[in-house]
């Protein structure tokens, strides 16, 4: 079986798109979308772009409250690509990309959003480099994932040594907001969605 992360994270999540919208497992990420597209839309933007996108979910909720943006997703999965194409038909332009080589010119997007998947980065600063490069200077950046109490974090970081399910690592508040600024990104805010996630959000530097 293969240790590459990205591989991992590929099969286990295409493994899983078609029932991913249903699935008990992943509910409770499911349930912060809501809160995480009522902050995407606090400001004005246009276009978006969503890294690690899924099968569409957030674009989704976006594209019902925010008519005529123009909405992006990408992942590394192609059934969730799929999944994505047929619940947002034509009204998104979706591919399968790495996240680390984004398909787009610079300072292409108004707000970039990632959820649930940067935990599964093996390269964060290289994301978080590209994301930059591909929002428009004082863009936004709106990102969730997992960061549990400890222990509990550190349990699942050693866990997921042995697990294979394509985790690379689970961040503290601290770490992220390291990265994060030192990829060029003032940090905005930081808040826990529930004791399981948080949520960032950080402007471009200009």
């Amino acid at each position: 079986m293969t240790n590459d992360k990205k591989q991992l994270s590929n099969i286990n999540f295409s493994r899983d798109a078609a029932d991913y919208d249903q699935s008990r497992k992943y509910a409770t990420l499911r349930a912060s979308y809501p809160i995480i597209a009522g902050e995407a839309l606090e400001k004005p933007f246009r276009t978006v772009l969503d890294v690690g996108c899924g099968t569409g979910a957030l674009l989704r909720m976006i594209q019902d409250r925010k008519k005529g943006a123009k909405l992006f997703g990408v992942d590394l999965s192609e059934q969730m690509i799929q999944v994505a194409k047929a619940k947002l038909g034509e009204k998104a332009h979706l591919k399968v990309s790495d996240s680390e080589k984004l398909p787009f010119p610079n300072e292409a997007f108004d707000l970039v959003t990632c959820t649930f998947s940067f935990h599964h980065y093996p390269n964060p600063g290289t994301v978080l480099q590209e994301m930059r490069r591909v929002l428009v200077p004082g863009g936004r950046l709106v990102l969730a994932d997992p960061s549990p109490p400890v222990p509990l974090r550190q349990l699942l970081n050693l866990a997921h040594l042995f697990t294979k399910d394509g985790t690379e690592k689970i961040y503290t508040e601290k770490e992220m907001k390291t990265l994060v600024k030192a990829a060029g990104f003032e940090v905005a805010k930081w808040q826990k969605l529930n004791w399981l996630s948080y949520l960032l959000v950080a402007s471009k530097k200009s």
